[in-house]
């Protein structure tokens, strides 16, 4: 069965949307902006992960990679 999109769609649609919810939340003072910081924003790169990698998670479970994620948040803090 072939792919219905691509990588690069899905990654268009992400940079996207990532704009879109940093609109949600600019009356937040703690949100940080994704759009422009997807190479830095961990919040834009555990959503990818949570897509691209969730095929390769135990079960299809999403926890591992969200508690991956949270700890680099932490540590990062």
């Amino acid at each position: 069965m072939g792919r219905v999109i691509t990588q690069a769609q899905i990654t268009e649609t992400f940079e996207r949307m990532a704009a879109k919810v940093d609109g949600q939340n600019a009356g937040d003072p703690l949100y940080k902006n994704m759009a422009g910081n997807f190479d830095t924003s961990m919040a834009y790169q555990a959503a990818c992960d949570l897509v691209f990698k969730g095929k390769e998670q135990p079960s299809g479970y999403t926890e591992p990679l969200l508690h991956a994620w949270r700890l680099k948040v932490k540590a990062a803090a």
